[in-house]
């Protein structure tokens, strides 16, 4: 006579197990993005930014900090305005039609970001100008020349109990400390201030 067969119920996880596993793969995930920056900031090039601010509020991510950043441009004045004359004459057309004396972007292009001279550079691609494969320029006239700056912003988290750092004097500039990673747009290490007259920057401790 043949035993009969037993009946061997799968064993499921508890969910306690469940919620330790879940939790351990998320440490592990934001450990190794943590380690990726950290190796980023200790092998890329690093270098200061001018820039200004852009948009300071966002609640839902805490305080801090919008900035828009400029870097050199690769082209000459006279590149760029033979390159994008259409744009610019369709620009003043406007300004004069409407009396328009804000500011409007103009000169699209894509590329990344390098150093030379110590500067950081805008190195131009033939991507897409609205399919950027990394980085997307775009250059606004001043009263002081012409800017370059990246389309896509960059956010600089400060303490809830720093004093906000975009409340410049006249004549002071903001600049930003950032690491240039092979793809992506640069990510901010900290803000320094260049005032008036002076030629260097001086980093802004945000305690």
């Amino acid at each position: 006579m043949n035993p009969k067969p037993m009946n061997l119920k799968p064993m499921n996880p508890k969910p306690m197990t469940k919620a330790v596993v879940v939790a351990l793969i998320q440490v592990l995930i934001v450990s190794s993005l943590g380690a990726k920056l950290l190796y980023d900031r200790r092998t890329r090039p690093q270098a200061w930014f001018k820039t200004e601010r852009y948009d300071p509020n966002l609640p839902i991510r805490g305080r801090y900090v919008r900035l828009q950043i400029e870097v050199n441009d690769s082209r000459s004045p006279e590149e760029v305005e033979k390159k994008f004359a259409s744009e610019i004459q369709a620009m003043e057309n406007r300004r004069a039609q409407y009396h328009y004396l804000g500011m409007e972007d103009f000169g699209r292009e894509c590329g990344s970001i390098v150093v030379r001279d110590g500067a950081p550079t805008a190195q131009f691609d033939l991507s897409p100008n609205w399919g950027c494969d990394n980085l997307s320029f775009v250059r606004r006239m001043t009263a002081s020349g012409m800017d370059l700056r990246l389309a896509e912003p960059s956010l600089f988290f400060i303490p809830d109990t720093a004093k906000d750092p975009t409340g410049l004097a006249r004549g002071d500039e903001l600049w930003v400390l950032a690491t240039i990673p092979r793809k992506g747009p640069p990510r901010p290490i900290a803000l320094g201030l260049k005032k008036a007259g002076d030629q260097d920057i001086r980093p802004l401790g945000l305690n």
